[in-house]
C-alpha cells in the first residue's frame, strides 16, 4: 500500500472518529422544551432523556417536603403537571408565577434537577421618573 492510501484511510477514520463524538456529544446536551399540554398529550416524551417544561405555578400547590425537597404543580390553559424538585430554589419562585423545569417524567411525575423562575416585575417609565431625587442648594 502507498504511503497516500495510508494518509487517506487515517484522514478519513479521523473524521469517523470525531463526527461521532461530535454526535454523541449534542445528543446528550439536547433538552426539548414544551409546554405542559404537549407533555400530557404525548406520553412518548416521557421515553426522553430530559425535558423542559414551562408553566404557572398553580396557587397553593407549592408543597415542602421532610427531605428538603418541593413539590408543586405547575399548568397552562388546558393542563396540570406535577413536579418534584430538590435543589437551589430561586429567590422569586412562589405561586403564579411563570417557572421552567428540567428533568425526566416518571410515572407521570416530573422529576426535576433544574428550576427557573421568571421575574414577574415589570417596569413602567413614569413610576422611575417619579422617584428621582432632587437636589435643593
Amino acid at each position: 500500500m502507498n504511503p497516500k492510501a495510508k494518509i487517506k484511510i487515517v484522514a478519513v477514520a479521523l473524521i469517523l472518529f470525531f463526527s461521532f463524538l461530535t454526535f454523541k456529544a449534542v445528543k446528550s446536551s439536547l433538552v426539548y422544551y414544551l409546554t405542559v399540554s404537549e407533555v400530557q398529550e404525548r406520553e412518548s416524551f416521557s421515553k426522553l432523556k430530559r425535558l423542559r417544561v414551562s408553566g404557572v405555578v398553580e396557587r397553593g400547590s407549592i408543597k415542602r417536603n421532610e427531605d428538603g425537597s418541593i413539590s408543586f404543580i405547575i399548568r397552562d390553559k388546558e393542563s396540570t403537571i406535577y413536579v418534584q424538585y430538590k435543589g437551589v430554589i430561586p429567590d422569586v419562585f412562589r405561586d403564579e408565577v411563570q417557572a421552567v423545569v428540567e428533568g425526566t417524567i416518571e410515572d407521570k411525575v416530573f422529576l426535576a434537577n433544574k428550576l427557573f423562575a421568571k421575574c414577574p416585575t415589570k417596569y413602567e417609565d413614569d413610576k422611575l421618573g417619579n422617584n428621582r431625587l432632587s437636589f435643593v442648594q
